[in-house]
């Protein structure tokens, strides 16, 4: 049997960056028929430290933050930093990789100084249309960076350009694409033979999108439509849920919540936007206003440049949700071409061509012998 190839992924913070990651990571095991042996690297305290080792990978934590703004901590943020890559250097030198994945946020970057001192392939994955800036850095050093958006192309050099490859954002295989809106809305507890809005913040919720549902819900009572809204945790409604009204903390099963919708209403994070070109639904965009690099702003705008949502204004929801609402679900052919343009940006496939570019780069020579 050929050696192992052996992979360290950097990746944690939030589910943005991991996914992604164990996507790949998931691919890579599966096309060399188990015979790939990862090695994760995360911070300390974060969702990560728990998650990765849930699923069986090997883990090792760094004393790694983000800039958190002039305090104390900043002080000593530089020693992290250092020692951070001390870690990962140590990890690469007793591990000996083929390849090392980024995928962004302050925790890819000891990772991916570490690859360059130790002269291992770097692969960047940038899920969002502009740069991160831990990614940012780390560019130049990478054998090949993975781009979600063909757009992307103009935030880098003409020298980077042959090292760029437009995969798309890897999403798990969770996205189960096989269940009917009917079977999925029964799931649900929605009307089967009703149309369906779906909402979600992400796994915290949005205070402003509650906020805005909220205001409209006597108004809501009166559609023809339902609507499946995911609030976060510990949001409890000051009025009365209409029956037309679905509630839910969480959505664990986002597969079936998106089979059950004709209409989603979101953030417009990297993974969000790749999974609603996966799924085929038209979107209400709803950029976060603090994401750190405005790169929320930037996914929306390339999502609506190509017809397949309305972008909307965080602190004008309350205004404007409910008629973008109204005026997409009461349109079936704007639901149908939008509903096109979104899958024309879905790239399904993105977790294994990405796995197969890392192991065609990759000093790894197993799917030679």
């Amino acid at each position: 049997m050929s050696d192992a190839l052996r992979v360290v992924v950097a990746c944690g913070g939030t589910g943005g960056h991991i996914f992604p990651a164990v996507a790949v990571v998931e691919q890579l095991i599966e096309r060399t028929n188990g015979n790939c042996t990862p090695l994760f690297l995360g911070s300390l305290d974060r969702m990560e430290t728990r998650l990765i080792p849930s699923m069986g990978y090997d883990y090792i934590g760094m004393p790694i933050e983000g800039f958190r703004g002039l305090s104390l901590s900043t002080l000593t943020l530089p020693f992290k930093i250092l020692r951070s890559i001390a870690i990962a250097r140590s990890a690469i030198r007793r591990f000996k990789p083929h390849a090392v994945i980024c995928t962004g946020a302050y925790i890819s970057y000891p990772a991916g100084i570490a690859a360059a001192r130790e002269r291992v392939p770097l692969f960047v994955l940038e899920s969002n249309l502009n740069p991160g800036k831990s990614n940012a850095r780390l560019v130049p050093h990478a054998a090949a960076v993975v781009l979600a958006f063909e757009d992307s192309r103009t935030f880098y050099p003409s020298s980077m350009q042959s090292r760029l490859h437009v995969l798309g954002n890897p999403v798990r295989t969770q996205i189960d694409r096989s269940a009917s809106q009917h079977d999925a809305r029964t799931w649900w507890g929605l009307d089967p033979e009703r149309p369906t809005v779906l909402v979600f913040g992400g796994s915290l919720g949005a205070r402003s999108i509650n906020e805005a549902i909220e205001h409209a819900l006597p108004l809501i009572e009166q559609r023809g439509w339902q609507m499946l809204w995911q609030t976060g945790k510990g949001h409890v409604p000051a009025r009365p849920l209409p029956e037309n009204v679905r509630m839910v903390e969480f959505i664990d099963n986002m597969g079936s919540a998106y089979a059950a919708a004709d209409l989603v209403v979101s953030r417009s994070g990297a993974t969000t936007i790749a999974e609603l070109g996966i799924v085929a639904k038209p979107a209400i965009l709803i950029p976060l206003p603090s994401a750190s690099t405005n790169e929320q702003r930037h996914n929306a705008n390339v999502v609506e440049r190509h017809a397949a949502a309305v972008v909307l204004e965080n602190d004008r929801l309350v205004d404007e949700l409910l008629p973008a609402i109204d005026r997409i679900m009461s349109n079936g052919a704007m639901q149908a071409s939008m509903a096109s343009r979104m899958a024309e940006l879905g790239r399904p496939d993105a977790a294994g061509d990405v796995a197969e570019l890392v192991m065609r780069v990759s000093s790894w020579k197993g799917a030679e012998q």
